[in-house]
């Protein structure tokens, strides 16, 4: 793909794997593939996932079922799958791309937010079971980012409301901000809110 070139254009080896992050064999598969040709796993980014905007009423089971099993099985699956490996390397950093919606609800996002508020919680957890170990676990949580997501499914009345949204680039950042190394702490979560909107 283009980013395994661009890579490979800096000096960078890259290897694109597709999976399906809703399935355990792909996500095994994917990983198993990731470490026979790479060597190690140092860093896991969790950041598939999906939404959509309606009112409660309106989703199905069918759309319950799919949003959770992108944005909080897909998680669980990767994590399942790498943090054997970090254990026998000595360590590792899982960062998961969670939500503002991961830590309060919104109108219209019910079944969104219930996945990222399950996706925080994990990484909470993972956090305080894995630390001692050397795992890191972080959860990055955007607000308002320039996507498909946040401009389609008539979620976004006229552009006023897109001033100050991040892009997709300041979330990148802050990934990797959280996944520097540091020997005396490590950040747990990074909250993202877009300059328009209050706190």
């Amino acid at each position: 793909g283009a980013l395994e070139r661009e890579l490979r254009a800096s000096g960078v080896r890259g290897l694109m794997i597709e999976a399906d992050v809703t399935r355990a064999a792909s996500v095994a598969a994917c990983v198993e593939r990731a470490i026979r040709e790479l060597g190690r796993i140092d860093v896991l980014v969790n950041n598939a996932g999906i939404g959509g905007y309606r009112p409660f009423l309106e989703w199905s089971e069918e759309d319950y079922d799919r949003i959770m099993a992108t944005n909080m099985k897909g998680t669980w699956l990767f994590c399942r799958e790498v943090i054997p490996h970090m254990r026998r390397q000595g360590g590792g950093h899982i960062i998961n791309v969670a939500s503002v919606a991961g830590l309060q609800g919104y109108p219209n996002e019910a079944i969104y937010c219930a996945s990222k508020f399950a996706q925080v919680g994990l990484t909470q957890a993972l956090d305080r079971e894995f630390w001692q170990e050397n795992i890191k676990v972080s959860a990055v949580c955007p607000g308002g980012v320039e996507t498909h997501f946040a401009l389609g499914d008539g979620r976004t009345a006229g552009s006023e409301r897109l001033r100050g949204f991040s892009t997709p680039e300041d979330v990148a950042e802050a990934v990797v901000l959280a996944a520097l190394p540091r020997d005396r702490s490590r950040i747990v979560q990074i909250v993202m809110r877009p300059m328009n909107e209050a706190t």
